[in-house]
């Protein structure tokens, strides 16, 4: 870049291209500080060159353009092409543009390329990693003692634990030996230090990572007391934390004054917690052992409920269902989510989900964030065990069939039975009595259907979006049924006053543990049946139609092929990955729509299926008032008019014929408006992809220098060919919170015990900034939010935002108040002046 002659910037070259993206670490940015007189005096302003870097030889000039001092006063930072244009006495090529993008330097970007320029080749100030804390080396964990017997105190006799990580800092005698039962009942004792942590705005998810039972053994020399020493990873979305170690232990359990509790901040609803436990290595140039992993699914979670949950913690849930398959030890966790609006959470799905992506510095830390997510397989991967997993995941989809019969069968022959909840009158007692009935509530639906359909055949669009609606309702209602606390979804009527209300329309849940545990063992051993009985039934009719193929072939070879020609032998090599990867990749993009539409119709994805729901719903409403009939009549006598008419005699005259007898001119003229019509259309594409790539690389690159070289994604939407359900044990109360004074709730509210870090959501095209969650909850000009955790009498109780229906009730009780000392009080006021002041009075 030159100004007035003088070299004010190079960019770095890249190598082999014809299209180069210049990035942050390519020198793509730099500031320019001018006086705007010495600007606007320049002739030629800035100019840009374009080289061809060459090694061993000078370099050839490609061609250059000028950009005006007014065009770069008017600049903010819009994207704009220029053409390259050959310098004088250098050769023209003819082709080429530069993409720009220019603006005026704010504070934050000369902020920003200051630290840039402080920090190259140096630790990045931005990671949001947690260092690991804890742990031993082998030596130590062999000469460590971690149990013996308590010689006095009120445990004397009893073994006792050595408290791991470490003793309560504030009671670090009491609390450095204590016994089995005790340790339980510290860790589930209310965490003291929180880490906030993530970009989101939708809502905040309280996780502690409460302790794990049954863990393998990772490491050597477990008779000597070198055991496991765990960790547990957690990702959500863009940001990535950890637990401290607790060594030398297969059944871990994490103190409340440890590192274990933090506050993830939502993005999208969808939304998965990961979880994985690892086996800490401190060794920098190995990798933490891999144990086990699970995916919290929040999307049917009740705000304000505080959930105690167990998991068994497996491999991946990527690929081979668990049936059968022993568990890698559990993981106990407490969770609460804090939502504010449920019309909010549920009309942001309405945008597609971007993906997100998680930057570390090391290879180490990416191994962790990668089988934290996907576990430890690879799918990406080509391989054969790969290929034939996504062809068994095919083919348990046709077992669907067989319930999908099921089904219909019950449907047609009224089996089916809906609950029912109607108010019966008791005349004597003059009260109501609520009933439960039972009955075949989708037979009676679709035999009215039916009939309506046959008799109005307009109606058929609009019973199509409803069946829709209908099988997505009746999924619902389905899935409610099960005894199973944990596998029921938020219903199609919750969704819907949410959406009317904008609030939550039902209070926290209340979950025992093992509740209803026999009747869900029943249930899942009746559903195991049932698929087995399936499978079978479908393997069998599979044997049968592969023997009646390989009669028919057999009699076709028999036959011969009427070829008499020699038959020679052929020597080939099977280059199986060049046809079978693509094969795979085509499996895999396939295996995924389908666990997309499946979670959609069980309502995994409860948000998507109620827009679907609902979209069929408002769709078939719509459709039901249009005269299909009429509009089919009159489009085809539309085109049977126009296109089979006796006037397509002058389009003949006037068009189609002329193209026949056009001149090689005339038809070359026409032929290359159109391939020019098509050109522009595929310029305007390419343009937009090619936007999309520069935007993509620039944010990468801005990642990789911000948070670390190694990528690993995140999946939003989820993908996962396994559900990790809660154990029975699990349990859910209602969040019961303190009250407290008004200094000690602004002081939670701004943060108070918590470590505040940053999620790794960039926003902003130049040079795009870290999204920050705002360093206090209270909203401007307000002490407090959350005003009804106030104790009573503390000042600042009243301060709160009033809903519309509040804030209209206060606006009309003043204005009739108003109203009614003006209609009674002045004609009153004038009385007892009148009658005080008589003369006066007349003039009044």
């Amino acid at each position: 870049v030159w100004f007035n002659g003088v070299k004010i910037h190079q960019t770095d070259y890249i190598p082999n291209t014809e299209d180069p993206i210049w990035t942050l670490r390519r020198s793509s940015l730099f500031l320019w500080k001018v006086p705007a007189i010495d600007l606007f005096k320049s002739e030629d302003c800035l100019m840009f060159e374009v080289e061809d870097f060459d090694l061993g030889s000078s370099s050839t000039s490609l061609g250059a353009f000028n950009v005006s001092a007014k065009t770069l006063y008017h600049w903010n930072g819009e994207r704009r092409e220029f053409a390259l244009k050959s310098l004088l006495g250098e050769k023209d090529f003819g082709k080429g543009k530069v993409a720009l993008r220019v603006r005026r330097a704010t504070e934050d970007d000369i902020d920003f390329m200051e630290k840039y320029e402080r920090s190259k080749n140096k630790k990045r100030e931005g990671s949001t990693l947690l260092q690991l804390k804890g742990g031993k080396g082998t030596i130590a964990s062999v000469t460590t003692v971690y149990k013996k017997k308590a010689k006095e105190g009120p445990d004397q006799g009893k073994e006792i634990y050595l408290v791991r990580p470490g003793p309560d800092p504030k009671r670090k005698d009491s609390t450095t030996w204590l016994t089995k039962e005790k340790i339980e009942e510290e860790s589930m004792a209310e965490s003291r230090n929180w880490i906030d942590i993530g970009s989101g705005n939708l809502g905040k998810i309280f996780l502690e990572i409460i302790g794990c039972d049954g863990l393998p053994n990772m490491d050597t020399g477990g008779a000597f007391g070198n055991k496991t020493d765990a960790f547990v990873s957690i990702v959500h979305e863009d940001c990535m934390a950890r637990t401290d170690v607790i060594a030398d232990t297969l059944s871990p359990r994490f103190m409340p004054w440890s590192q274990r509790a933090f506050i993830f901040n939502m993005m999208r609803t969808s939304s998965q917690l990961f979880l994985a436990v690892f086996d800490s290595d401190s060794n920098p140039f190995s990798q933490h052992d891999f144990i086990g992993r699970v995916s919290v699914d929040l999307s049917n979670f009740r705000n304000n409920t505080v959930y105690i949950l167990i998991y068994n913690l497996y491999k991946t849930a990527k690929c081979e269902p668990r049936r059968g398959a022993a568990p890698l030890g559990s993981i106990k966790i407490r969770l609460r989510l804090e939502l504010e609006d449920e019309r909010t959470l549920l009309l942001s799905n309405f945008e597609l989900p971007a993906s997100v992506y998680v930057n570390v510095e090391s290879k180490k830390d990416f191994n962790v964030i990668h089988k934290t997510v996907v576990g430890n397989v690879d799918l990406k991967r080509y391989g054969l065990g790969n290929i034939n997993s996504y062809v068994n995941e095919l083919w348990s989809y046709l077992v669907v069939y067989y319930f999908l019969e099921d089904a219909f069968v019950s449907l047609l022959l009224w089996r089916g039975r809906s609950n029912l909840t109607l108010p019966v009158p008791l005349i004597p007692s003059f009260t109501v009595q609520w009933k439960h009935l039972t009955f075949p509530l989708h037979s009676i639906a679709a035999f009215l259907i039916a009939i309506s359909v046959v008799e109005n055949p307009d109606l058929l669009p609009s019973v199509s979006f409803g069946c829709i609606g209908w099988l997505l309702v009746a999924t619902s209602e389905k899935r409610s049924k099960n005894p199973n606390p944990w596998i029921r979804s938020k219903s199609f009527g919750y969704f819907l006053l949410s959406l009317i209300l904008g609030k939550h329309t039902t209070g926290p849940q209340s979950i025992e543990p093992n509740e209803n545990v026999d009747a869900i063992e029943a249930n899942s051993t009746s559903w195991m049946k049932r698929v087995k009985d399936a499978e079978e039934k479908a393997n069998q009719r599979a044997i049968e139609y592969a023997k009646e193929q390989e009669e028919y072939w057999s009699e076709i070879e028999s036959l011969g092929d009427g070829d008499i020609s020699t038959k020679a032998g052929l020597f080939t090599i099977d280059p199986t990955r060049v046809y079978l990867y693509p094969v795979q990749e085509w499996l895999g993009i396939i295996c995924d729509i389908l666990r997309v539409v499946r979670n959609v119709i069980v309502w995994e994805e409860p948000h998507y299926s109620f827009i679907i729901a609902f979209g069929s719903f408002i769709l078939a409403f719509v459709l039901y008032f249009l005269p299909w009939g009429y509009l089919i009549k009159w489009t085809l006598r539309v085109v049977a008019w126009v296109i089979f008419g006796p006037w397509m005699m002058l389009a003949d005259k006037f068009y189609f014929s002329k193209l026949e007898s056009e001149t090689d001119e005339q038809k070359m003229e026409r032929e290359g408006n159109l391939r020019l019509a098509r050109r522009k259309q595929l310029e305007n594409q390419l343009l937009e992809a090619q936007i999309r790539r520069e935007k993509a690389e620039k944010l990468k690159d801005f990642k990789q220098f911000m948070f670390g070289q190694f990528v690993s994604k995140v999946n939003i939407t989820k993908l996962d060919r396994s559900f990790d359900i809660p154990l029975p044990e699990s349990s859910a109360t209602p969040y019961t919170p303190k009250s407290l004074s008004l200094g000690e709730l602004a002081m939670e509210e701004a943060g108070y015990r918590r470590t505040r870090i940053n999620g790794q959501q960039l926003v902003g095209d130049m040079i795009p900034t870290l999204f920050e969650t705002p360093s206090t909850e209270a909203p401007l000009g307000k002490a407090t939010k959350k005003t009804a955790l106030l104790k009573g009498g503390s000042p600042g109780v009243q301060i709160g935002n009033d809903s519309y229906v509040a804030a209209a009730i206060k606006v009309g009780s003043i204005v009739l108040s108003a109203g009614a000392v003006t209609w009674f009080g002045i004609p009153l006021l004038v009385y007892f002046v009148g009658f005080l002041f008589p003369g006066n009075g007349q003039k009044l």
